[in-house]
């Protein structure tokens, strides 16, 4: 599978279904649509990884069992831009609040973005644990960067809280409340963050690293 069609990223509506209900549609690249699925559900707080029974990816998207079906009844909502989703209000005091965080690796904004995607004007995200890259992934969003590297760790048993992760974006409000959620300690960029993602990590105890 690749990134790019005649050249240019291949951006594709990628739909995610959960107990056979619509949740989600996301503009983005048909790469690792089954670690977007497992960390889109745990960013967002949905659906902890350890209740997933199966991730299944078909042509349209991919589908998600749970072990109880009954439990998660879930409207559907439209994400219509590939760099996040719809508007909505943010309060920072109302996110989650992590009980425990990681030392700041030095070497994380050494790190550097140099993949295809990345040159043709997309984002990434790479994730840390003990000095080592333990995931990465790249796609037209930042968002569904930071979901595919943090369903990733899922499926490899990598607690996410055990990790830092870099970015190659600016640090936006919305991926401070995924980290929170996903129990990430440490979120680092080259660029500052926005004041409300300062706030909102400031009051959810998450370590900014710019």
């Amino acid at each position: 599978m690749t990134a790019f069609r005649n050249g240019l990223l291949d951006e594709q509506p990628i739909s995610l279904t959960v107990n056979g209900r619509g949740l989600v549609t996301v503009m983005m690249l048909k790469e690792m649509t089954g670690e977007f699925a497992a960390g889109y559900l745990t960013t967002e707080g949905i659906v902890p990884y350890a209740e997933i029974e199966s991730v299944m990816q078909n042509d349209a998207g991919v589908s998600v069992l749970t072990k109880n079906p009954f439990k998660v009844l879930l409207p559907k909502k439209s994400v219509i831009s590939g760099c996040g989703g719809t508007a909505s209000y943010l309060d920072p005091e109302k996110l989650p609040v992590l009980e425990k965080s990681i030392p700041v690796p030095p070497e994380i904004c050494s790190l550097d973005f140099r993949g295809d995607i990345i040159r043709a004007g997309g984002f990434g995200a790479k994730v840390l644990k003990n000095g080592k890259i333990a995931a990465s992934a790249e796609d037209i969003g930042q968002y569904t960067a930071l979901d595919k590297v943090v369903g990733r760790l899922l499926m490899d048993n990598i607690p996410p809280e055990e990790t830092a992760i870099l970015i190659s974006g600016k640090i936006t409000a919305d991926l401070v409340r995924k980290c929170l959620h996903a129990k990430i300690s440490v979120l680092a960029s080259k660029y500052p963050p926005t004041s409300l993602a300062y706030d909102a990590a400031k009051n959810g105890k998450l370590t900014l690293v710019y």
